[in-house]
């Protein structure tokens, strides 16, 4: 697997069922949560955290009724390279990501 976008919420089985209903179905192994992974060949690789931060702000309430807060939550940019490794992000992501008191964690890693 090259560079991807995860989403991922620290949770047990029975939470995870229930944000199986609220945010749709994990697309990763269960035993490290509830995710949803966007990768490099994904028609939505390049607006995954404004979709990350969208579906988080639209369904923060319910998650928290379920008692997941934003500190289960993070959000990942996991970034292979050759030579050498640059990145930016936009204002409005990272506000965006800020605002709702998420982790926003970086792995690079040469091929």
């Amino acid at each position: 697997m090259g560079s991807f976008y995860k989403l991922l919420i620290e949770c047990d089985r029975q939470k995870r069922e229930k944000i199986d209903h609220l945010l749709g179905v994990s697309n990763e192994d269960p035993a490290i949560g509830w995710s949803l992974i966007f990768e490099e060949d994904s028609p939505n690789f390049t607006k995954a955290l404004d979709i990350f931060i969208d579906l988080i702000s639209r369904n923060l309430n319910e998650l928290r009724e379920i008692d997941v807060s934003p500190d289960h939550i993070s959000f990942w940019y996991m970034y292979e390279y050759e030579q050498q490794c640059n990145m930016e992000f936009a204002a409005s992501i990272t506000k965006g990501i800020g605002d709702l008191g998420i982790v926003f964690c970086i792995s690079c890693w040469q091929k």
